[in-house]
């Protein structure tokens, strides 16, 4: 799997949460949550969203991609210093 094929899963399974998010915001009736299941649950969804985002930071290069340092394997052209697909 490439880099960029597994960034664009985090962006589709970080967008999904959210969707899903606003849907129990929208459907749930918070004052009849007396045990507080509502907000448990867009809790735990808040952290999920929040470790997807610190995962997709971490494989979202920081690199300039300098021409120097690109390089051709089987027709795809990539950088060398990160190993990310151009």
């Amino acid at each position: 799997m490439t880099i960029q094929k597994a960034i664009s899963i985090l962006d589709w399974w970080i967008d999904q949460k959210k969707r899903g998010m606003e849907k129990l915001k929208k459907e749930w009736n918070y004052s009849d949550d007396t045990h507080g299941i509502a907000k448990i649950l867009l809790d735990a969804d808040t952290t999920i969203i929040a470790n997807l985002d610190l995962i997709r930071s971490e494989l979202v290069p920081n690199c300039k991609h300098p021409k120097k340092m690109h390089d051709t394997c089987h027709g795809q052209k990539y950088c060398m210093t990160c190993n990310m697909d151009l």
